[in-house]
């Protein structure tokens, strides 16, 4: 940056002279800064020309650097501030920013102070570079061969207090000799990619914006070219892609922003198209041009350095995590990813954080790398042809270990589920959930890659003589795990993740040809329109499911077919179809021997008993379920079962017994975390106590099952439940 008003080095050259003494106007819009105090020197760059969001953070370094605060980091009375990130977070701007701001304020009557370290750079400056630099800049003498970093704390030490920001730290030693002495008052600010744990500093970190922050920067941005660009207000939700696709990292926002403006009255929305297909999304956010510090416009030369300064086998485990189908990773994915023990992987993990290419959640268990970073090492993986089948080898573990592993976790929440399956949660029901609950991102993103083309060879189906292609391995083992996801989906009322991943997998069943897949696909994509109200689409779905299961000869899918047909249609209103269903699923329970799903399907037919008017057969059918989910102390039968015993007892005048029901219901399904039917049975039971006499508890009950319903993401049955607790 030669010729300009600050320190800067380029090629172990000094560029000076240092020029700008007096202050730079303010990042405060329409405000006039004081004047600086007499005596002051500044060479500060001009502060960022539009500055936004970041509030929190300027006013967390504000306080950090505040005169009256007391430091003793380093020296008598010096504080020393560090603000780490990611390569284009914003770091430079906000260190301008937050300078220019405390020289308003008043602070530091001494001067503020600048150097550009160029850490990063192909040759970074030297400290001696900046202490020659720092000391022209003070306004002493020219520096002869004496001890110049001696001098430089003389002259510091009899001065009022100076502000100094270090700017793009790659190593400790560029700055360690330039921290003060003594002197009262004297803050160092520096900026870095890496975090500066080996020194005694304040260390902050910095993320991506907010994603108002980031359309308002685009926004901004335009109409600081141009004040008549109305583009972004006009099509915000272009922006707030166009904002996604930058991950809302200010470089990528800037860069967007600089090629929208090239493209003149182009809409928003084109750029976003190109940078949504873009097959390499990094290399695209790129403009031939400079930032006004004179920086490139371009976002993977900053990643290639980055990923260049790690040690070999740091970039082997960035590489490895960035297979997750997620930019969230927590610790077991990353583990199998990997390749390593626990042990080994955390000082990594470690490294990997250090370094700004990884964030970690406070409790250490989770880890995430920004989209972009994401995008940059896949495609930093798949260039060479090693690290490609390193990357291959690295998503088929975790998509074994996920596989495996949701089989165990259902088989413990559902028992029976996967017979074949061992049980690795040891039948620790909340375990097996808490274990979904954390990799359920992941788990989905598996599920979303069988969603591709792969070539097939034809074989022979055992039960048919057609020829049919051999379901790819890794695509038709993602659709089997998107197709184990149902149940948990439902359990948490994902119901529009479920669609989607059931539709793909219907998608990809009839495409590879495989009739047992297309079958369990009908059924599990049936199931989940019902439970968005679109029953009378899922019907000719769950037919064919169970017409499919017959060719294919699984009696025990084609039993679970009939059962999910026997509950849609009762739910439809038509419960002699429904019954019809429901007996010919119990014919083949029956045959089969699973008493546990026997006593679920008996449960919905005496449900549907009840629908036809038959009150005592359907009481029968009810009770007949209950016992055989209490012989096999099936929780989650039990619970079911208990909750329309209330509703029988209900409708026979028998309100307390009712109550006790709907009580014990509640109660179970508590202890398996599933708070809407929690929440449905704290409803009923409600109601049950209000027929017999006790308002004050019923309102309590309705006030739980609002809370339930609410955690549940139910917001309307939330509020009705609100509403009936208020007498309304």
């Amino acid at each position: 940056m030669g010729g300009g008003d600050h320190v800067e080095f380029r090629g172990n050259v000094f560029l000076g002279p240092v020029t700008g003494l007096g202050v730079v106007p303010g990042a405060v819009a329409g405000a006039a800064p004081p004047p600086p105090p007499s005596g002051a020197v500044s060479n500060l760059l001009r502060a960022p020309a539009v500055f936004t969001g970041r509030d929190t953070e300027a006013g967390r370094l504000l306080d950090a650097l505040d005169p009256a605060t007391e430091h003793t980091a380093v020296g008598v009375g010096v504080g020393v501030v560090a603000v780490a990130g990611l390569g284009g977070v914003g770091k430079t701007a906000l260190a301008l920013h937050v300078a220019h701001t405390a020289r308003q304020r008043g602070w530091f009557p001494g001067g503020a102070l600048f150097v550009d370290l160029r850490g990063y750079d192909d040759v970074p400056a030297t400290s001696e570079h900046a202490v020659l630099s720092l000391l022209r800049a003070l306004g002493g003498d020219e520096p002869g061969g004496e001890d110049l970093y001696g001098r430089y704390r003389i002259e510091l030490a009899r001065r009022a207090p100076v502000l100094i920001v270090l700017d793009n730290v790659s190593d400790p030693a560029q700055i360690t000799p330039l921290l003060p002495g003594e002197g009262a008052g004297h803050r160092v600010l520096i900026t870095s990619r890496d975090v500066q744990d080996s020194l005694p500093v304040r260390q902050f970190t910095i993320g991506a914006l907010a994603t108002e922050d980031a359309c308002l920067l685009v926004d901004r941005c335009l109409r600081e070219h141009d004040p008549d660009d109305l583009r972004a207000t006009e099509d915000p939700d272009a922006v707030r892609e166009l904002a996604s696709l930058c991950g809302h990292l200010p470089l990528a926002l800037l860069i967007a922003a600089a090629l929208l403006r090239r493209r003149g009255p182009r809409p928003v929305s084109t750029l976003t198209a190109e940078l949504r297909t873009a097959a390499d999304r990094v290399r695209a956010l790129r403009f031939k041009g400079v930032d006004q510090y004179r920086r490139e416009l371009a976002l993977r030369p900053v990643f290639d350095v980055m990923y260049g300064r790690l040690e070999p086998e740091v970039a082997r485990v960035l590489r490895a995590l960035g297979q997750a189908p997620t930019p969230e990773v927590w610790m077991g994915s990353a583990v199998v990813l990997a390749d390593l023990s626990l042990d080994e992987l955390r000082p990594l993990l470690d490294d990997l954080v250090a370094a700004s290419l990884l964030t970690a959640d406070p409790g250490g268990e989770l880890w995430r790398m920004h989209d972009l970073v994401q995008v940059y090492v896949r495609g930093v993986a798949d260039a060479d042809p090693r690290t490609a089948q390193e990357a291959e080898t690295a998503r088929g573990r975790l998509l074994d270990i996920c596989e495996t592993g949701l089989r165990a976790a259902n088989n413990c929440l559902w028992p029976g589920a996967h017979p074949d399956t061992p049980d690795s949660f040891t039948g620790d029901y909340q375990r097996a959930l808490n274990w979904l609950d954390a990799e359920r991102q992941t788990l989905l993103g598996l599920a979303r890659r069988m969603d591709t083309t792969e070539p097939t060879t034809p074989h022979t189906d055992p039960h048919t003589t057609a020829a049919q292609p051999p379901p790819p391995p890794r695509t038709a083992q993602a659709m089997a795990l998107g197709l184990n996801l149902d149940a948990y989906l439902h359990l948490r009322r994902a119901h529009h993740d479920w669609l989607e991943v059931a539709t793909a997998a219907h998608r990809t069943a009839q495409r590879l040809g495989d009739t047992a897949a297309t079958a369990a696909a009908c059924g599990s994509l049936g199931m989940c329109l019902n439970a968005l109200g679109r029953g009378e689409e899922a019907v000719p779905l769950l037919y064919r499911a169970t017409e499919l299961c017959a060719e294919t000869r699984n009696q025990r899918a084609e039993a679970a077919a009939w059962t999910n047909l026997g509950t849609v249609l009762r739910g439809l209103g038509r419960p002699a179809e429904a019954v019809r269903a429901h007996r010919g699923s119990l014919r083949l329970y029956e045959a089969l021997g699973d008493r546990r799903s026997k006593g679920l399907a008996l449960g919905n037919y005496g449900a549907t008993l009840y629908a036809l008017g038959r009150y005592d057969d359907s009481l029968a059918a009810t009770r007949k379920a209950l016992r055989i989910h209490l012989e096999l102390g099936d929780k989650s039968g039990e619970a079911a079962a208990r909750s329309f015993l209330g509703h029988l007892w209900t409708t026979a005048g028998r309100t307390a017994e009712a109550a006790d029901e709907y009580l014990r219901s509640a109660r179970l399904y508590t202890a398996l975390d599933n708070p809407h039917e929690t929440a449905t049975a704290c409803l009923h039971m409600a109601r049950a106590l209000h027929t017999l006499g006790h308002p004050a508890q019923a309102e309590e009950i309705l006030r739980i099952a609002a809370a339930c319903f609410e955690y549940a993401g139910s917001q309307e049955e939330a509020a009705k439940a609100r509403r009936l607790a208020e007498g309304q």
